[in-house]
């Protein structure tokens, strides 16, 4: 059986139009999932920001069903079913924050909220609205951006009947990291303990620096952006010591620790004003590393040792 999908279709299922026709004209399909590998490529290689910025456009924010009702009909029976969910959970307080943080968070990103709906409550949207508003614009883009294509791959499943063999496609990737960790770990030599973790000094004071934010990003090959894998604060030792759960295993790939100096150094102003600047000369600090399958069952401590005109990193242990 082949798969053909028309421009008009690929529009109900992403409005940029630069992908619709892309993904129309590279029709007819071998197999299902060679439709979605073709889709993630044109989403993430083939199509620009711009792009991106549109098909987000055309999604009715969340809760509004005003908005659903006014878009093509095709369209909005996808938006109505993926926020079903959402609809029978909602109570007036829920909603009202949600229109109040939708706003918010369009004023300071330029682009509404785009999250993968289906099966979700309105309070779990309103918590994932609520945690993602605080991050980066360049954070934000790009999981806004993978929304999207989980989004579009469930309505290319709808297209042609397989929306339960695409739920079981975008769990197979996180559940493989989590089998291999699950099968590594009974060979640990001691207890396990976060694959990484961090310690920040500061090297001006002598002291620990204590308060100061950080993440952990992953690099996906597939989509070619970074994405979160988790984050936190230092304690008043400088460290980190959670980032990941415990095990002695590491999916290979290419890391990045991000590091908020910004928020550090402005503390320690107000403790010193006189020693370091209004505007910190280094405001973040991103480290990036690889780990190779061979290096995978290793531990990787990340330390940063920071002061108000440098900073240095090693691999320590």
């Amino acid at each position: 059986m082949t798969y053909s999908i028309t421009e008009e279709q690929a529009l109900s299922c992403c409005a940029s139009k630069a992908f619709a026709a892309k993904l129309a004209a590279a029709s007819p399909f071998a197999d299902f999932g060679t439709l979605v590998d073709t889709a993630r490529r044109i989403w993430w290689s083939e199509v620009g920001t711009t792009e991106w910025l549109d098909a987000f456009a055309a999604h009715p924010k969340i809760g509004d069903h005003e908005a659903v009702e006014q878009k093509p009909a095709a369209f909005a029976a996808f938006s109505k079913s993926e926020q079903a969910a959402a609809a029978e959970s909602t109570t007036s307080a829920v909603a009202e924050e949600l229109r109040e943080l939708n706003k918010r968070y369009y004023d300071k990103f330029g682009f509404i909220f785009i999250i993968f709906a289906k099966g979700k409550s309105a309070p779990e949207i309103l918590s994932y609205l609520r945690e993602r508003y605080n991050r980066l614009p360049y954070e934000e883009l790009q999981t806004a951006a993978r929304e999207q294509m989980k989004i579009t791959e469930l309505r290319l499943g709808n297209l042609f009947g397989l929306s339960a063999e695409v739920e079981l496609m975008q769990r197979t990737q996180r559940r493989a990291d989590q089998v291999l960790s699950q099968l590594t770990a009974s060979h640990a030599a001691g207890p396990l303990r976060s694959p990484i973790t961090t310690h920040v000094l500061d090297s001006a004071l002598g002291v620990p620096a204590m308060g100061l934010p950080l993440a952990l990003l992953k690099y996906d090959e597939t989509s070619k952006v970074w994405e979160k894998v988790s984050e936190g604060v230092t304690n008043e030792d400088g460290r980190v010591g959670n980032l990941l759960a415990p095990s002695n295993y590491l999916a290979p790939g290419r890391y990045r620790m991000y590091f908020d100096t910004a928020t550090y150094l402005h503390a320690c102003k107000k403790q010193h004003p006189n020693f370091y600047a209004e505007v910190p000369f280094y405001p973040e600090v991103n480290i990036e590393f690889v780990i190779t399958p061979d290096k995978s069952t290793e531990h990787y401590h990340i330390p940063l040792l920071l002061s108000p005109y440098g900073y240095s990193t090693y691999r320590g242990s």
